[in-house]
């Protein structure tokens, strides 16, 4: 089995944002986003148009603003959380560029969900807010909270908003790609040489079968590599090569960095439940395409 785990993508992160995570935990009731407020005036000539001052800043995404102070506290509870485990060396400027990469992650979250339809009020972020006092127990709770990670009223709730829409839009990604996803049961003979490996067809191609060669292979296991979903493997030649195959049909010999493969699909089904790690695999990576895709095409400003 520890062949089989080498051909599989790394299971990182799945959650893109850092470990001072607002979601789930308490907001700060804010005041009310400064407007600017205009009033017509009707004449004969043209006239100027006014639009809000914008707010210190440090960046702008498709039109919504990085605050200065969203970055300022992104800063400071990233460099608490790298000294907190023993990285107080880590330079200044790697950290400042990981505080504005997550909030232009983050907003870019914000802005897609937006244009899908996701909205979310004052209101309804400060119902979260009396859910979480109403459970501890504790009214100072949350200023306790906003003073240990750097957020004001304004703040915290701009973070709220990102982190929900955030989620509200990963789970419209799943919905849309992550649904009936192909899967093969995979039994697998590895070699680490191309001698073993041809020897090992030529007795397939006879009409041995592979379940009861691939245990003399691998006596532990017997070569079962369970249920391989489409998307998990690492080597692009193995993922093509195994879902190309019918029931109860082999691959030719593939090479790999981990020696000589030969797959075969022992069933195949479209309706079976994906294993959690698996799941977790194609969520991570469907999340790092959509958001590099995003980005490419995003309407990005840095000051």
């Amino acid at each position: 089995m520890k062949h089989a785990f080498r051909i599989f993508f790394g299971l990182t992160t799945l959650f893109i944002f850092s470990s001072c995570s607002v979601v789930n935990k308490i907001i700060s009731k804010p005041s009310s986003t400064p407007t600017a407020t205009m009033t017509p005036v009707i004449t004969d000539t043209p006239q100027a148009t006014w639009t809000p001052t914008p707010p210190p800043s440090v960046g702008i995404v498709n039109q919504i603003y990085i605050w200065q102070e969203d970055f300022d506290s992104t800063f400071m509870n990233l460099q608490q959380a790298y000294e907190e485990i023993g990285l107080k060396e880590k330079p200044e400027e790697d950290i400042k560029k990981e505080a504005i990469d997550q909030l232009i992650d983050e907003t870019i979250f914000l802005s897609a969900a937006r244009e899908s339809g996701f909205s979310i009020s004052h209101e309804e972020i400060e119902q979260r807010l009396q859910d979480v006092i109403a459970a501890t127990g504790d009214s100072n709770v949350v200023k306790n909270w906003q003073n240990q990670y750097h957020y004001s009223d304004e703040g915290l709730f701009r973070a709220m908003e990102r982190e929900i829409a955030s989620a509200w839009m990963r789970e419209k990604i799943f919905a849309e790609n992550l649904q009936n996803i192909e899967q093969i049961h995979t039994y697998q003979i590895l070699t680490a040489d191309i001698e073993s490996a041809q020897k090992a067809k030529e007795k397939l191609d006879l009409g041995l079968p592979f379940i009861d060669l691939a245990k003399q292979f691998d006596p532990l296991t017997g070569g079962d590599m369970d249920w391989i979903a489409k998307g998990i493997l690492v080597y692009p030649e193995l993922e093509d090569a195994l879902f190309s195959l019918q029931p109860g049909t082999y691959t030719d010999i593939i090479e790999t960095n981990n020696g000589f493969h030969i797959l075969y699909a022992a069933e195949i089904s479209s309706d079976r439940k994906i294993n959690e790690q698996s799941m977790q695999i194609l969520q991570h990576k469907f999340l790092t395409s959509w958001l590099q895709e995003q980005r490419e095409k995003a309407e990005i400003h840095i000051f």
